[in-house]
């Protein structure tokens, strides 16, 4: 025997094994979609989950149907498959990968499927492939079994023409797309299972027979590619934070040897070739061994405690429930957590993670946050020495880093998700704030207000805004319409005041939608959703002696009340929900707090293109109808008079807050608010347009001198935006900052796409974004005329793609 043909047997026996293991850990009826899964693909017919027409290819090379693959058409009641000849095999090989069949498969794993198809398919017969396994997917996801399938090119990673769109997948929630290339190969072949179709050689020096499939070689890992490896695993840990740090910290260690780097998919084959077949040549595990190699030798305790952690609740195996399966890996799992030296406490604690309280999921999301932006940051400055990787789409290093900038942000009136991991419900039946003078800051509790329960207690969340508790938790499910809340240390009013606004909110939050569009990642946010809370910090109606059905009579003004002209609303928290998918709370204070807020949400609802959902909740004592009447009016006519406004127009409207007769002035950048009781002054200034102007620079062949409306609409605090059009001189950039301040300047050339490229690397890679972790990358726009009209186009986003969830 050849060492080829021996190679050939040895990797074919360990496909067996993993196949037998796959299947050990799966309920009987998840074994007969296991088996299904070639069999669909190739066989193609009427009656069978994911037919769609005729027209589709079908077909995998050297596949024939087991008895089991026949028993299981049999148990879900498809009509066995004739077994006839296929002239024409469309699919090369069906392979799963990643966790199935490791120590990191647990009863709720996904199961993800490679189906490498031939490549003479023209793009309609690939698009109705795709149409299929779109199909397939969910009708497996109706016998709970969760199947991701990917396409790909026999070629995807030997091509390095990032041009080729033929070759890869757009990146979308479950496709890393550009993001990595050779790092998702690795990760291929050191875990997959051939289920159908030509075993891949995957072995160093694989001369490939017929027989087989080779899709490239991955032990030159170049250095370019973990900057965008990391970042998809840091976008897949807002979802899975435990399962994506131990990649993250895998590509860690695998940066500390370059270019020397032993990768675990040769770990998997020397130990192989050796005849080891046991469970400790696990993918899984070994990749676990790798992390752990490379901390201890950093000596990083700490770390280490955290990815066992991790590691052992990846696997899904409870050693402390006397009942659990015992499959082949929990001998070995209980012999390394002897190892380790963990109490009868702590494993408990992870048994029971089902259960998991808010404070206890809020802590270990801090510690994954924390350990995955470290180790970033790490493979930040590794990556920088390098430049990007070719393969890498600018459009996407933009998607993926915008989306990560929703949730890393540093901003404090930011409201962060809390990850559920495997809790279910994590609803609490009393929750208590506590003021603390010494910090300024309000602390909430999971427990009734009673001094005993705060001992050894730890707050769950703190913030300098009492609202923002208040929809931290109703937004993350921790506060329902039957929770009691408690003002430790406040009066009476204080507590009814808050249960009173945690009932109502629940119905107008549904714990919200996190998830954005391409395109709106792409564009400018605007707001979707306002809730506006009033008067709930202080209450001066707690002091006033009017009639409310006066009020109500004589339609009078609540900012303006009586003789004295008392305005009732003194304190205003405006919860907003942007297209970003972020979460906001502002607080405004005093007399002028209504005017102030009304200054920060009109641009946001001016750039929305559908109606924002608004709503006002009203802790007044009293007046409590005719607040939430006044400011819902109020908003409304501010969102009318924003969108009519136009660089050119600005629309006035008066409002008496207090004592004061405002104007409020709305143009095509949003809202200002001018004292109008000295009139002549007034009129002097708007003559002068001092209020509505702002350093601009000159556009030269415009026909007008003045920034372009279009940049105007499109502005928007807290993100740097590039807007670029083609000029004869060269491409004019106009560049806006986070805070709206601009520039303006000529680049020689006329590559825009080269130019998008300079930018973002010096961005990625300068030194202020690698110490504050902001992945706050600029947003692109090319400025054309359409219909005459100068518009602004994303960069990176094509219709088919713009309303995929991201």
């Amino acid at each position: 025997m050849s060492e080829q043909e021996h190679f050939i047997e040895t990797a074919d026996r360990l496909n067996q094994v993993r196949f037998a293991r796959a299947l050990a850990m799966l309920t009987p009826l998840q074994r007969n979609l296991f088996y299904l899964i070639p069999l669909l693909f190739h066989y193609h017919r009427s009656g069978y989950p994911g037919y769609n027409g005729p027209m589709t290819p079908s077909g995998v090379a050297t596949y024939f149907p087991a008895d089991k693959a026949i028993e299981a058409c049999n148990t879900l009641g498809l009509a066995e498959p004739s077994v006839e000849h296929i002239q024409q095999n469309a699919i090369y090989g069906i392979y799963s990968m990643g966790s199935t069949a490791t120590f990191g498969q647990n009863p709720k794993s996904d199961i993800d499927v490679w189906v490498v198809y031939d490549p003479t398919l023209s793009n309609d017969e690939r698009l109705s492939l795709q149409q299929k396994s779109a199909l397939l997917t969910t009708w497996f996801a109706k016998h709970q079994l969760e199947v991701n399938i990917y396409l790909v090119h026999p070629k995807q990673f030997l091509v390095a023409n990032k041009n080729e769109d033929n070759l890869g997948a757009a990146m979308d929630c479950e496709n890393s797309g550009s993001a990595q290339h050779w790092l998702l190969l690795e990760e291929f072949y050191r875990s997959h299972i051939c289920l159908g179709g030509k075993p891949v050689a995957w072995w160093p020096d694989a001369s490939t027979p017929d027989s087989h499939i080779f899709l490239g070689d991955v032990r030159n890992l170049p250095a370019s590619e973990y900057f965008g490896a990391s970042l998809w695993q840091l976008y897949k840990g807002l979802d899975k934070p435990h399962k994506a740090l131990l990649k993250v910290m895998l590509l860690e260690a695998y940066a500390s040897d370059y270019p020397d780097t032993e990768l675990v998919t040769n770990q998997v084959w020397k130990n192989t070739i050796a005849g080891d077949f046991s469970a400790f040549n696990d993918a899984y595990f070994l990749l676990y061994q790798s992390i752990e190699r490379y901390l201890n030798h950093k000596n990083d305790k700490r770390r280490l405690e955290i990815v066992r952690r991790c590691f052992y609740l990846k696997c899904g195996i409870r050693l402390t429930v006397a009942d659990h399966p015992k499959d082949w890996r929990y001998f070995k799992l209980q012999y390394l957590v002897d190892s380790w030296g963990w109490s009868d406490v702590l494993l408990s604690t992870l048994d029971q993670c089902a259960t998991w309280h808010c404070g206890q999921l809020q802590w270990f999301n801090e510690q994954l946050n924390e350990l995955m932006l470290g180790s970033y940051q790490t493979l930040l400055r590794f990556a920088s020495e390098n430049k990007l990787s070719e393969s890498l789409k600018i459009s996407e290093l933009g998607l993926l880093t915008r989306k990560l900038h929703t949730y890393f942000s540093d901003n404090n009136e930011q409201i962060i998700r809390l990850n559920r991991l495997w809790s279910g419900s994590i609803a609490e039946p009393y929750l208590t704030v506590i003021y603390s003078h010494n910090t300024q800051e309000f602390y909430l509790y999971r427990c009734p207000p009673e001094s005993k329960n705060f001992m050894g207690n730890r707050a769950v969340y703190h913030s300098h805004s009492k609202a923002k508790l208040l929809i931290w938790a109703t937004l993350n499910g921790v506060s329902t319409i039957n929770t009691k809340w408690y003002d430790f240390g406040g009066n009476h009013w204080h507590s009814k005041q808050l249960t009173k606004a945690a009932r109502r909110l629940p119905n107008m939050l549904k714990e919200g939608d996190w998830r954005a569009s391409k395109l709106d990642l792409c564009k400018p946010w605007h707001f979707k959703r306002m809730i506006f809370l009033i008067n709930f910090n202080s209450d001066p109606t707690v002091s006033w002696r009017g009639q409310e059905i006066m009020v109500d009579y004589m339609n009078a003004n609540i900012f303006a009340l009586g003789r004295d002209n008392i305005n009732m609303l003194q304190s205003l928290d405006v919860i907003s929900q942007n297209s970003w998918g972020e979460w906001h709370c502002h607080r405004f204070d005093g007399k002028q707090a209504i005017l102030d807020a009304l200054v920060y949400i009109t641009p946001g609802m001016q750039r929305a293109t559908d109606d924002v959902e608004v709503g006002v909740v009203s802790c007044s004592t009293r007046l409590a109808s005719q607040f939430e009447r006044a400011v819902t009016q109020l908003v409304r006519r501010a969102r009318l008079l924003s969108t009519k406004a136009q660089s050119s127009s600005t629309m006035v409207h008066p409002l008496q807050v207090g004592e004061i007769k405002y104007g409020l002035f709305f143009n095509s950048k949003g809202m200002v608010y001018q004292d109008l009781s000295d009139s002549k002054a007034f009129y002097q200034k708007l003559s002068k347009r001092r209020m509505l102007e702002l350093p601009r620079p000159n556009l030269g062949n415009e026909p007008f001198s003045k920034i372009p409306e279009v940049i105007q609409e499109y502005a928007a605090i807290g993100a740097i935006q590039y807007f670029l059009r083609q000029g004869k001189e060269g491409i004019d950039v106009f560049v806006l900052d986070e805070e709206n301040g601009i520039n303006h300047y000529i680049q020689p050339g006329s590559n825009l796409d080269e130019l998008v490229s300079q930018v973002s690397h010096h961005h990625a890679f300068a030194e202020s974004y690698i110490e504050k972790e902001r992945f706050n990358l600029p947003q692109f726009f090319r400025l054309v005329r359409i219909d005459g009209r100068l518009t602004a186009l994303p960069f990176g986003v094509n219709v088919d793609e713009a309303a995929v969830e991201f």
